[in-house]
């Protein structure tokens, strides 16, 4: 993970991505907001760090991306900037023009061969959705797109009609059976947001729970309350480290870790945190709810736990000899650092 890089960012998001700023752009009519936020990240190159230097990019691996993708999360990122990282490389890979508007990935529905699932398909430009035939870039004008609102977040349902959009060919598919190459790399960058939100909704708790006065002192000073904080610290440092090992790797099984164990820890996360606030935590007014509610949508984008649970444990009793090793090495380095 490149610090240099990740301290690079950070200040562009803490002007630009305030919590009022992310209120607006999840709102109706939120445009200029949203194209001010786009306009800057592109400016400055960190939507095209993933492209190869040949191609007018940064030449940067996933692994030294790592920290601009925790930061994402831990501003609430309403723009699809971590799709569009990865779409941009898949399109300097296949020798395509790069459209400067945000790049959505979408997940085809399993009872529909011309709909999709889209995180962001309500602030992208154009869908990145893997076919039979490999991966297809269609313009969010050429389908049509129905709001999914039950987060109250970006995300929609997309139709497009047959062999719409351009190819970017069949070399793009996916290396394991019942996955392709969206699907796993967005379930990596989702599982990357998780762990910046979550990081986020630590340092908002540790504060919470030191200015908050009950009883004459500040609840922190309770041991009941330092010990869920313990448990949820622990739960974001072991996602973290096995995020940046699946960013680190371009295993297929470390990615579905990564996911799986972000997952598992957003609700446990979530939840500790809303049990801590009481009432104040679940008013539209307190910025805890930008991270709660999009830890529990994306809990389940690309894949749920349970889902990529069966992905691995499937994967180790196929792979056994070579699967085993990894997952002995990767949770050693998780319980030590979730230590």
């Amino acid at each position: 993970m490149d610090d240099m890089l990740t301290a690079s960012i950070e200040p562009v998001l803490e002007e630009r991505c305030t919590p009022a700023l992310v209120r607006e752009m999840l709102g109706a009519g939120a445009d200029n907001a949203r194209r001010d936020l786009w306009r800057a990240l592109d400016e400055l190159g960190f939507l095209d760090a993933l492209v190869p230097e040949s191609a007018g990019g940064s030449g940067l691996s996933l692994d030294e991306c790592a920290g601009v993708l925790f930061a994402f999360g831990c501003h609430a990122m309403p723009v699809p900037a971590a799709h569009t990282m990865i779409a941009r490389r898949l399109l300097a890979d296949a020798s395509m023009a790069r459209p400067r508007g945000p790049i959505a990935f979408a997940v085809l529905d399993g009872s529909a061969s011309n709909a999709a699932f889209v995180p962001f398909g309500l602030a992208c430009e154009s869908v990145l959705v893997e076919m039979s035939d490999g991966l297809r870039l269609i313009d969010i004008g050429d389908a049509t797109v129905h709001p999914r609102t039950e987060w109250g977040g970006l995300d929609a349902t997309v139709v497009f009609p047959a062999g719409v959009g351009k190819h970017l060919g069949a070399a793009c598919a996916g290396k394991e059976p019942n996955t392709g190459v969206l699907l796993e790399l967005g379930a990596l960058v989702t599982a990357a947001f998780m762990v910046g939100a979550m990081t986020r909704v630590l340092e908002m708790m540790i504060g919470y729970v030191n200015d908050r006065q009950q009883f004459g002192r500040s609840i922190g000073k309770f041991q009941v309350v330092q010990h869920n904080l313990s448990v949820m610290a622990e739960h974001v440092a072991a996602a973290q480290i096995a995020v940046q090992s699946g960013c680190a790797s371009e295993t297929f099984l470390r990615r579905a870790i990564a996911k799986a164990r972000a997952s598992r820890a957003a609700p446990l996360v979530a939840n500790t945190a809303h049990a801590l606030t009481g009432a104040m935590g679940i008013t539209a007014e307190y910025d805890l709810q930008l991270y709660t509610r999009a830890l529990h949508s994306q809990r389940l984008q690309f894949g749920s736990e349970s889902y990529w649970d069966e992905i691995v444990g499937t994967y180790a009793l196929e792979h056994w000899s070579s699967a085993v090793p990894s997952i002995v090495d990767l949770t050693s380095s998780t319980a030590n650092g979730a230590t």
